[in-house]
């Protein structure tokens, strides 16, 4: 089905469970996208954000961007458990596996990192676009991000919102 006929859910995990049944439910019954990014894409996408906290990363928004996202955007975020569409990535934020690779197998792969992510001691790394969070704000953003890119993926047995 086109993504233009395809109408976004709204989705807002608080729970990693709920999130991964989610993803596994895709992967198992299939999806129509009302969005750009397979399964697999949207999975890896947010999976970076996992990776970054646990191993770090270089790339990073320029000062004044990560400043304003951290005082302004994050707080929006968090408080209405949304985030806009249309919002660019960075190029070097872009899924780095093809729309055609298998579902399951980035399932299984996302489920490692987030396993990663919870079992990680001390502080995480600065995420690239609002620096230092703490393990609640870092956790609480990745399933804000999972519900926004997932809620592009409309599961195929008849569930649309």
């Amino acid at each position: 089905m086109p993504a233009s006929a395809v109408a976004r859910r709204r989705l807002d995990f608080r729970a990693w469970e709920d999130l991964l049944a989610d993803a596994e439910r895709l992967a198992r019954d299939g999806y129509d996208r009302a969005g750009k990014w397979s399964l697999a894409q949207a999975l890896d996408h947010v999976g970076a954000g996992l990776r970054v906290a646990v191993a770090g990363s270089a790339k990073r928004m320029p000062w004044p961007m990560r400043m304003l996202a951290r005082s302004c955007a994050l707080p929006v975020m968090r408080s209405w458990r949304w985030i806009p569409a249309g919002i660019p990535a960075p190029v070097w934020w872009q899924p780095q596996v093809p729309s055609d690779a298998a579902a399951g197998a980035a399932v299984a792969r996302f489920r490692r990192e987030i396993d990663a992510f919870r079992a990680h001691q001390g502080p995480y790394h600065p995420h690239p676009a609002f620096d230092r969070l703490d393990r609640e704000a870092y956790a609480d953003l990745m399933l804000i991000h999972a519900s926004h890119h997932l809620g592009f993926l409309v599961p195929r047995d008849g569930e649309r919102a």
